[in-house]
């Protein structure tokens, strides 16, 4: 139960924090709040969801539910936009080990499989965020969709391929101590 309660606060923090410094790197590529032209914390989301699976998805809920009253946002009910960023990475990233033929613990990960995974994560998450606002607020669906799509797509590649540099360094300099 401890272990859980540290996985899920880990979670919000590594959110809450990258939202935060996507927003402080990035200001000039918001389109609104919820539209981004690179969002690096959808890299958290599949990152989050690969390594802790559904712990992963309580701690992006709360994140998300952080960041949505931290930053002041009043656009749609806070609890179905936190629920949809995240179950979809959770759904994103089961459809994508189906579709890849991963095993569980992810061994067969390459470069052209996170290149897939970030994809279809991007594409969940654009559709299904954008769709519940267009029939929340009727916001402009394709325009928003499209720009999310690259946004969460761009970012979660920019994070996930940082971490895999890091990983090979840190692996490196394990090798050579």
């Amino acid at each position: 139960m401890r272990k859980n309660s540290i996985i899920i606060i880990g979670v919000i923090l590594v959110w809450v924090l990258l939202y935060q410094l996507n927003i402080i790197l990035f200001r000039e590529f918001i389109i609104n709040n919820f539209v981004h032209w690179i969002f690096i914390p959808q890299g958290v989301r599949i990152v989050a969801v690969i390594i802790f699976a559904e712990l992963g998805v309580v701690g992006l809920f709360f994140g998300t539910l952080v960041t949505y009253f931290w930053n002041g946002f009043t656009i749609g009910n806070p609890l179905i936009v936190a629920l949809i960023s995240s179950i979809n990475p959770y759904l994103a990233v089961n459809f994508s080990r189906y579709l890849l033929k991963l095993d569980s613990l992810f061994n067969q990960l390459s470069a052209e499989k996170l290149l897939i995974i970030s994809l279809i994560s991007a594409l969940f998450n654009s559709a299904i965020h954008q769709f519940y606002f267009h029939m929340r607020i009727n916001a402009k669906f394709a325009n928003d969709a499209m720009v999310m799509f690259f946004g969460d797509f761009f970012g979660s590649l920019i994070l996930l391929y940082c971490m895999s540099i890091a990983v090979k360094w840190i692996k490196f300099k394990y090798r050579t101590a």
